[in-house]
């Protein structure tokens, strides 16, 4: 999927900048020991370290430490001792540090802690330049720091659109059905191993082949749309909803009871029944519901909302049913 491997290249550009950030703080640490500099070597050398636990927990645990924020406190004071120690040589680090800030943080991050540190570097090097390069370095610090935030932006928009097209059903808006199997992996594993409930509602539009030989692909597609419009108006941020098919549609409902599912599934039901869609054309949909029970695999779970769906065809459409299983449940 595009997805995993947006995260997998997100995670493997910060496991280099660490592990590079991680060897050039270990070599500064030699050469501040070995020049005599002990206090400003210790500092790199617990900079290094810092590296060095990002680093292991990234390709052991594929987990960012923080969000890597430690690193605005590691890598700003090591500098910051550097320019205090020496200006003139410090200095230099000041355009290193904002451009590996905005690489490693969020963008918001990365703004609020490059703001901070540029004042305290601002005020540091004040007594040691005269006023002209002093407005130099001012000014090649903030430009350095628009540029690099700039381009972090860029690169977080043009990430979010790769996420949408790899996420997104295109004509509704829903999460596509790669994602689906994808959450409901998650769903499922969350529930054995922390008993977190969760209910699989499949549903889709009655005789909606008749619709789009009646009336064209067109009207149809609005429908499509129409109908993506009202579950998302109504369903919960947290919940889950996908375009499973052609007309076919799924919602992920986690920390939720069957009771409160049906409730949802009957209240979408009714409304789309009495909504006016696209040239008045009257919609019904039918669907199935199943709570994800202990043991479950993947396909079993689908399975039983799908057989759930399947009775409601059965039934004469326009209804939802519960898979049998969880009827019993319910009613126990």
């Amino acid at each position: 999927m595009i997805l995993t491997e947006i995260t997998d290249y997100k995670l493997k550009l910060r496991l280099y900048i660490n592990g590079l950030g991680g060897a050039f703080a270990a070599l500064f640490s030699v050469l501040q020991f070995s020049t005599g500099h002990p206090q400003l070597g210790s500092i790199s050398l617990l900079c290094s370290c810092y590296f060095a636990g990002i680093v292991h927990f990234l390709h052991k645990k594929q987990h960012y430490l923080w969000r890597g924020r430690g690193v605005l406190l590691i890598l700003p004071t090591t500098i910051l001792y550097a320019i205090y120690a020496n200006p003139a040589y410090g200095v230099y680090w000041i355009y290193v540090t904002v451009a590996v800030l905005f690489l490693l943080l969020t963008l918001v991050d990365a703004s609020i802690g490059t703001a901070v540190f540029a004042l305290l570097c601002f005020y540091l090097i004040a007594p040691h330049f005269n006023q002209d390069v002093l407005y130099r370095i001012y000014g090649t610090v903030i430009l350095s720091g628009l540029v690099s935030g700039i381009f972090s932006l860029l690169i977080d928009r043009l990430l979010a659109r790769l996420n949408g097209v790899a996420t997104r059903d295109p004509l509704t808006k829903a999460l596509n059905r790669h994602t689906f199997h994808t959450a409901i992996e998650i769903a499922q594993e969350e529930h054995q191993r922390y008993q977190i409930t969760a209910i699989l509602y499949l549903f889709d539009l009655d005789f909606f082949k008749k619709v789009n030989d009646v009336h064209g692909h067109l009207a149809g597609d609005k429908i499509l749309q129409q109908v993506s419009d009202l579950v998302h108006a109504r369903v919960r941020k947290s919940d889950q909803f996908f375009r499973y098919g052609g007309e076919e549609f799924a919602i992920l409902l986690r920390h939720t009871s069957l009771q409160n599912a049906v409730h949802l599934a009957e209240d979408l039901r009714s409304q789309i029944q009495e909504y006016k869609f696209y040239n008045d054309i009257k919609v019904t949909v039918s669907g199935g519901l199943s709570e994800v029970q202990q043991g479950d695999d993947v396909n079993a779970w689908i399975d039983r909302s799908d057989a759930a769906l399947y009775e409601a065809k059965s039934a004469g459409r326009n209804c939802n049913k519960i898979n049998i299983i969880d009827l019993d449940l319910l009613r126990e």
